[in-house]
């Protein structure tokens, strides 16, 4: 993929082709601060959740909960947001839509999340992850007809270890194969995250690629290995509810919602004389 373009007006604003954008130094490191200390003495504390090579990251949610069950967000479980939560969201750059979702997590050295696509149907189409405590290489790959096929298994998402769900499946994925969402199956990115950034997929980048952290301890940075250390990031996503609920992006081959037409349309079609 290309290099980023840098805004001509803020220099700490880069943006990929594929409508990814990277913002340096969003926050102060006093903000940061404030951030990693409130998640440490928060009560009830926060919760393992099991990520890749076999790591355990700790999770806390305001707003509505993510639901670990259906990759979307609950109805009843709402924790009201924090100051730091509050005084954040009249900044991001889109302000159409407002998060409502928050999910604070802490990565100990070590822990990765899996390649996966965050679902479409369930949250709106702008998707923001803080960097906080430390650097790491993060993993953007556009997706294929093999991640189709997978997003066609009892799994919702191409997530994979303990957080599925059994919902959507397929017995005929062969499609793909020729679909126009699913060219170009070599494009990758990786970029550092640095500490106090804001990532904000977009467009391409939230629907058609997967995104993903390996999990292990050390990192190549310009030749040099370096030791990871504890990093915390802040995800923020913005439910839909009732009419809202669905996608037509242009990645039908790995869309939850398009795939679920898809599955309805096949039962449909065998339950006719």
């Amino acid at each position: 993929m290309p290099p980023p373009t840098t805004n001509p007006v803020n220099v700490n604003i880069q943006r990929w082709e594929n409508n990814l954008t990277l913002i340096h130094e969003f926050i102060s490191e006093e903000e940061e601060a404030t951030m990693i200390a409130a998640f440490h003495s928060a009560q009830p504390k926060p919760e393992p959740t099991v990520s890749t090579g076999s790591r355990k990251r700790l999770s806390q949610h305001f707003g509505y909960h993510f639901d670990y069950t259906t990759f979307g967000a609950s109805e009843t479980t709402f924790t009201p947001l924090p100051k730091y939560i509050e005084d954040l969201l009249p900044r991001l750059p889109i302000q159409d839509h407002i998060p409502d979702q928050f999910t604070m997590q802490y990565y100990p050295p070590g822990a990765g999340i899996p390649p996966h696509v965050d679902t479409h149907s369930l949250f709106g189409e702008a998707l923001y992850a803080l960097s906080l405590g430390s650097s790491v290489p993060i993993e953007f790959r556009k997706c294929n007809a093999s991640d189709a096929r997978r997003m066609r298994l009892p799994k919702r998402s191409l997530m994979s270890g303990s957080e599925t769900s059994e919902t959507v499946t397929t017995t005929n994925p062969e499609p793909t194969r020729t679909r126009p969402d699913m060219q170009g199956v070599n494009e990758t990115l990786e970029l550092f995250l640095p500490p106090r950034s804001l990532l904000v997929m977009m467009g391409p980048s939230r629907y058609g690629y997967t995104h993903g952290i390996r999990g292990r301890k050390t990192d190549q940075v310009d030749g040099q290995t370096v030791a990871r250390v504890g990093r915390y990031s802040i995800t923020m996503r913005t439910v839909k509810r009732g009419a809202e609920v669905g996608c037509d992006c242009g990645f039908p081959g790995v869309c939850d919602a398009r795939i679920a037409e898809e599955v309805a349309q096949a039962q449909g079609s065998r339950g006719k004389p």
